[in-house]
């Protein structure tokens, strides 16, 4: 189960969910602000914004909170989130982490499901463990998880009585609680890494005393689960599993009355117990004790300067009023934002990266941030522009322009969320209604959010904003939190000697800017059509310019107001000498900082305000590309910019400024942690050591240049084949004007792709002798992977079985390795063939383990592929499966991105569209006979290559 850190309110909208129209100007007054005009179904107030009329909420008379949408996004799919308010905050002493194992034994028996069955009961209707079956604990919440692929009475009424299940009846058992210990103790052991060391330090120190820092990852919590009694368990789940703590939320293409029945007769015969909840002590911040400092030291972190002030608390109500200071606070918030992402953009750049915000420290203080990453080593200066650039914002405010741009960024959310709220996620709403149901705030819609934006909007201005940014980010004295690699002699000292220094530093009023144009919007003559093809039982269409630059088109009604777009390139990496793939790295990771010939990055940025557009290219491992999502009003511009940045793409000083600050970081976290050194090192391993796998070396990394980069796209892009793909709601014939006026007025492409041949040659590793590697991170956390050869994916039925079986794999491996030996919390499985390497492909098994148990982890892995080798896999273990595989696909035909993936390539290589026809069809066609028959001819154990991923401190010792 995930858990999680903390949330924080969105920065533009810290009070509201936000769902109707605000009165019009010759309406009658609005009531004062603080008069209750109603209560919602929750019994929340309502004051002068309502809430969404489409949510049904509901109490039961036992106490029980629950809302109800109908929503058909994904069509013919349903989620259910049902939330506890308990968690990490609300233990005792000797209860630290059993929050979390309680959530854990709600998969492990109740009164009227088995230990054992409720995930194989699920899985038998469609529902895949960890993608449709989860469960998080946070500081605050419980949260169960139930992701339904339909909507039929029978799935509907199951997942209900799971969730009636969970209220009251789990059993808890000794036994079970015993089995359980250890796949808790490897959940914390994946999960330590240093980013969560460093922000349990951040806590205790901004916030000592407070239950947020004595509860999270607090000494003594592994103690406790290894120990804890069944009872204390079982006592936890009776004070806090009650009908008046407890909140459901049901989202989907489903029919609210008769959910409603439903959730009345299932849930309405939950007792309340007669003792009222006794609400815990949450603690206070010392408003006095700045400023501070504290240093937290990891050799893995990244160097950060974090910056807070703290003010009290104010239990701000969900009103006009509320809503218009926020936003106000909100948008200094971004435009400061702006002034630290254009200095970390520069030639000279003194930070990596930096980050404002503005919010509440949950529910006990007001909090202003600030966040920024230094160039490795250089914290100093790194505090020093945090600081600088605070107290600019705070003492001058903010310009007209930089006030414009943000207000155009603002209003193009506002608007898109607006015009596409019809088909949000129900994911997204179930989340949005239950974040509600603590804090007593209201659920709207976008589009009461940008009726109120505009309601607003003429009376926004900078001094408006300068004033409200400085009332809230001018609070208390600053704590400062610094992560580096090395201790700072007498560390806090030293921080506050930096800070009073920067202090006394002046700093001047920023410049007004403004006036820029886009440069192009003239390609030259468009293209004309030179063929026009439709694909009926696909429903897309494919088109040829006269220059080659071919457009695919697929409309779908999934999501209204929005489209998704692929733009695909030559052929990537393949394309460039294995000995420059350093330079690929490169820019996919700075390309947009390079700008266009006539414009730098933060430039474009400014003119471009207002507008959704995506920046800059990747390279691919096959592909050049540019893929991302937007709105048809703004896909010419789109097309526009990405035309720019593949024909005259700026690669300026930037970019490199950039790249070098980041390789050190980079670098330092490449053995931060078992998994890290896993995708670094160990694709080398299985190629035998190819430079087109895994992480180029640090020294080819440093050694790229701009003038290598511009000869890459000069000879990879010049004149290489094009193919765009747009998915969703569109204008078929806007689109193509768009294309043909960029893309086609450009100078012939090639027609066909090249092979590269030698490049595609890769071969497994010869030795397979165990290899053992080293990772710096938690010395009890150990990885153990297995690996066989398998081959590319030009056979499309046996990609498909080898998929199916790495499915029935993993689930062995949940069954052997996490429930009976209690070893790993998620062990995995996975078949890859390639589609780019010729006869080229690998079957894994990888699981997170505590070092000594590894040896036993690769017996099972093993032992379930020699009784793969054996007999003909268990029909049922099949069908467990089968079942989820075709629902995703089920769901994945219902979704833009999957088919975007699906047709990006429709004319270059169109031979795999049929794999699209037949995919559901080779799924149902798999036996337990041909799983047996595929294991037999790749699970060969003497073709076996195992590794073993261990603290170097382990391998020192030996």
């Amino acid at each position: 189960m995930k858990s999680t850190v903390f949330r924080r309110a969105i920065a533009a909208l810290p009070l509201l969910a936000l769902t109707q129209p605000i009165a019009a100007q010759d309406d009658p007054p609005a009531p004062p602000a603080d008069t209750v005009q109603s209560t919602t179904g929750w019994g929340h107030p309502v004051y002068d914004i309502a809430p969404d009329p489409a949510v049904r909420f509901g109490v039961l008379e036992n106490g029980m909170r629950y809302a109800i949408l109908r929503n058909g996004t994904p069509q013919g799919t349903a989620v259910i989130r049902f939330g506890f308010d308990v968690g990490w905050i609300d233990e005792g002493e000797q209860e630290l982490g059993l929050a979390h194992m309680l959530e854990h034994m709600a998969f492990n028996g109740s009164t009227n499901v088995p230990e054992g069955e409720m995930i194989k009961l699920l899985e038998r209707l469609g529902l895949a463990f960890g993608a449709d079956t989860n469960a998080s604990t946070g500081f605050e919440d419980t949260i169960y998880k139930l992701d339904l692929p339909r909507t039929d009475p029978d799935l509907v009424d199951t997942a209900l009585m799971l969730m009636r299940e969970t209220a009251s009846e789990l059993t808890i058992a000794d036994e079970a609680v015993d089995r359980e210990r250890g796949i808790i103790q490897s959940e914390t052991r994946t999960r330590n890494n240093f980013s969560i060391r460093r922000i349990k330090d951040y806590f205790q120190f901004i916030a000592p005393g407070t239950r947020y820092a004595t509860r999270f990852r607090a000494d003594g919590t592994d103690a406790i689960i290894d120990t804890a009694p069944g009872a204390i368990v079982r006592d936890l789940y009776s004070r806090f599993y009650r009908p008046d703590n407890a909140a459901l939320v049901i989202v989907g293409d489903l029919d609210p009355d008769a959910v409603e029945a439903s959730i009345k007769d299932r849930f309405g015969d939950w007792q309340a117990p007669a003792t009222p909840r006794v609400e815990v002590d949450k603690g206070t911040l010392d408003l006095s004790r700045g400023p501070a400092a504290a240093n937290f030291v990891d050799p893995d972190v990244q160097y950060l300067v974090t910056i807070d002030r703290f003010a009290p608390y104010q239990d701000r109500k969900p009103t006009v009023a509320e809503t218009d200071q926020s936003r106000l606070i909100s948008l200094g918030t971004a435009i400061l934002n702006r002034r630290l992402q254009t200095i970390a953009n520069g030639t000279e750049a003194s930070i990596i990266g930096a980050s404002a915000s503005s919010s509440d420290f949950f529910d006990i203080q007001r909090q202003a941030q600030l966040v920024v990453q230094a160039r490795e080593g250089e914290w100093q200066r790194a505090l020093e522009v945090g600081e600088q650039e605070w107290r600019r914002a705070v003492e001058y405010g903010f310009t007209d322009a930089e006030l414009a741009e943000q207000l155009a960024n603002f209003e193009q959310r506002y608007r898109d969320a607006a015009s596409q709220q019809d088909t949000r996620r129900n994911s997204q709403l179930a989340d949005g209604i239950l974040s509600t149901a603590r804090r007593e705030r209201i659920f709207v819609s976008p589009q009461t959010t940008y009726d109120l934006f505009l309601a607003q909007k003429p009376s926004i201005t900078a001094a408006a904003v300068s004033q409200a940014f400085a009332q809230h980010y001018a609070l208390t004295d600053p704590l400062i939190h610094v992560s580096t690699k090395q201790a700072i002699p007498d560390a806090q000292e030293t921080i506050l000697d930096v800070w009073r220094a920067s202090q006394t530093q002046p700093v001047a009023a920023p410049l007004d800017t403004s006036g820029l144009e886009f440069a192009y919007t003239d390609f030259g003559p468009p293209s004309a059509i030179a063929d026009d093809t439709v694909i009926e039982d696909l429903g897309m269409r494919t088109i040829r310019f006269a220059n080659n630059v071919r457009l695919n088109l697929k409309p779908t009604d999934f999501e209204k107001g929005r489209l998704r777009f692929a733009i695909r390139v030559g052929s990537g990496q393949l394309s460039i000498p294995e000995n420059e793939i350093a330079q690929a790295v490169f820019l996919s990771a700075v390309s947009a900082l390079g700008g266009l010939g006539q414009h730098g990055y933060d430039e474009l940025r400014q003119i471009l305000a207002g507008r959704r557009v995506t920046y800059g290219f990747d390279a691919g491992a096959d592909m050049f590309t540019v893929r991302g999502i937007g709105t048809m009003a703004d896909l010419p511009l789109q097309m526009q910019l990405s035309a720019a940045y593949l024909s005259d793409p700026g690669l300026r000083p930037e970019m490199l400024t950039r790249w070098q600050a980041l390789i050190p970081p980079y670098i330092a976290q490449l053995d931060a942690t078992p998994q890290a050194v896993a995708r670094s090192q160990v694709p080398q391993i299985l190629s035998d050591g190819n430079p087109r796998f895994g992480v180029p070396s640090e020294d080819r990394l440093e050694a790229v240049t701009l003038e290598d980069a511009r000869r890459i796209v000069s000879d990879r892009i010049g004149t290489a084949p094009v193919e765009i793909s747009v998915v969703g709601d569109f204008d078929s014939d806007a689109v193509i004007d768009a294309v043909a006026s960029s893309f086609g007025a450009l100078p012939p492409r090639a027609a066909t792709l090249d092979s590269h041949e030698s490049e595609r040659i890769a071969h497994f590793a010869d030795d397979r002798r165990e290899r053992v590697l080293t990772h710096a991170g938690a010395p009890d956390q150990a990885l153990a992977m297995t690996y066989w050869p398998t081959t590319d994916d030009d056979d499309a039925q046996e990609e498909a079985t080898m998929q199916m079986l790495a499915t029935v794999m993993r689930l062995e491996m949940l069954d052997r390795i996490r429930e009976e030996l209690g070893a790993s919390y998620s062990p995995s499985a996975g078949s890859s063939m390639s589609h780019i390497y010729r006869d080229f492909g690998t079957f894994s098994t990888s699981v997170v383990v505590e070092p000594g148990q590894a040896d036993e982890v690769f017996e099972v892995v093993d032992e379930i592929a020699q009784d793969f080798r054996s007999a003909p896999v268990d029909a049922d273990l099949l069908e467990r499966a089968r079942k989820p595989l075709l629902e995703k696909i089920a769901l994945s035909r219902r979704e833009n991105g999957w088919w975007l993936g699906i047709i990006d390539e429709a004319q270059l290589r169109a031979e795999r569209l049929d794999r699209v026809r037949s995919y559901e069809d080779r799924i149902r066609a798999i036996t337990p006979e041909m799983l047996q028959q595929a294991a037999l001819r790749y699970l060969d154990p003497a073709q076996e290559l195992r590794i073993r991923i261990v603290h170097e401190s382990l391998v020192d010792a030996e």
